[in-house]
């Protein structure tokens, strides 16, 4: 009985995974499609087709996130300004979990009545774009590579800041500038971090890394240059299973999100908005706004560790995604898993996908995107 009890417990978190790593090939399928018809549709309506289909996984992923998870979610800062209009915005976040952009997503979702989940985009490491089919696709919605080794190639961010800004729609881009996740794992990376405070002459950092300046200033230039950024969101990010004995500096992964203890089954997120004419100009006074930030989030953590809250309560256990937004997604993914066993076309639309996959890469890198 036990290991029964056991074993579901396993499919509960192993289900979830298995169902949105899968979903990726109907998913890359549908692109595709929509790819080989953008050449002789208009470029808005290649636009509205694939922001249709980006939404409708974001949702699948709010789904399992959010109301499969069964996460308590509480909000804290300027959450009135940001439901108050679609912006576009570079969100600037700690980073501890492969969950971090997940939670954007969700504020995302809830910057208004109809929701924005298909303005996200993440500036992510280059070693990204070798993941089948979701490395390729990733590029082609206006996410953005950047190499963390070997030489900084400038052209390919340059080139995708200027397709977000000339797009015509509100967008949000997440980037992560202490360039790694804090966590416990990775002693190398959060003594780095503390020597650098140490030249600086700062405090050491207890729960973030301190920030590279390089990619946000880079992001903010490009994207103000061309006159279409509207804010800054500061977002802090506090897990509740990081509250657990033991667990200060190791946060949940995707599976002990969805599955972990129900009594720290909560995020805590707390958003500061910043206007673009707040942020100073001149490179050293940039860095040093981007430190101050991360010392106050720094900060704000500790708090949390002792009290289980942040300051600025906006929302307690804020209501999670309606089901009328996420289950029909969520259906239609599981019917188009479900589609090959029943059809030979789907089948073969598939393998063709899977068979295309090496070819992606190669042409990520010949068009010079990585």
């Amino acid at each position: 009985m036990l290991s029964a009890i056991a074993a579901v417990h396993e499919l509960k978190a192993t289900i979830p995974g298995l169902y949105l790593g899968c979903s990726q090939l109907p998913f890359a399928t549908a692109a595709l499609g929509i790819g080989a018809v953008s050449w002789v549709l208009p470029a808005k309506c290649f636009r509205i087709l694939d922001n249709f289909l980006y939404k409708t996984y974001m949702r699948t992923c709010l789904f399992v996130f959010e109301n499969v998870s069964g996460v308590e979610i509480s909000l804290y800062g300027d959450i009135g300004e940001l439901r108050k209009r679609q912006e576009s915005v570079l969100v600037v976040s700690n980073h501890q979990s492969d969950v971090d952009w997940v939670v954007t997503v969700m504020l995302a979702a809830r910057q208004s009545p109809e929701g924005g989940e298909q303005m996200f985009r993440v500036m992510v490491k280059n070693a990204i774009h070798f993941v089948p089919l979701f490395g390729w696709y990733i590029y082609q919605h206006g996410c953005i590579y950047v190499r963390r080794f070997g030489k900084f190639k400038r052209e390919p961010v340059e080139r995708q800041l200027h397709y977000l800004s000339n797009m015509g729609e509100p967008y949000w881009l997440l980037i992560f500038p202490e360039g790694t996740r804090f966590t416990k794992k990775r002693p190398d990376a959060i003594a780095k971090s503390s020597n650098i405070c140490n030249k600086v002459g700062i405090p050491e950092f207890k729960n973030v890394l301190i920030p590279k300046a390089g990619g946000f200033s880079l992001a903010l230039d490009g994207l103000t240059n061309d006159g279409n950024l509207d804010a800054i969101y500061d977002v802090t990010i506090g897990y509740g299973q990081t509250r657990q004995e033991g667990r200060h500096g190791r946060p949940p992964n995707m599976f002990e999100f969805v599955c972990g203890n129900p009594q720290f089954q909560n995020i805590h997120v707390h958003v500061r908005r910043f206007a673009v004419s707040e942020i100073p100009s001149d490179p050293e006074e940039r860095k040093k706004w981007l430190t101050e930030r991360y010392q106050e989030k720094d900060r704000m953590l500790d708090d949390f560790y002792a009290k289980g809250t942040m300051d600025d309560l906006y929302e307690k256990n804020a209501p999670r995604t309606s089901l009328s937004r996420t289950l029909l997604p969520a259906m239609v993914f599981g019917a188009a898993l479900v589609a090959p066993i029943y059809s030979e076309y789907v089948r073969k639309a598939y393998c063709y996908t899977i068979a295309s996959s090496p070819l992606l890469i190669v042409w990520l890198h010949l068009r010079g995107c990585v």
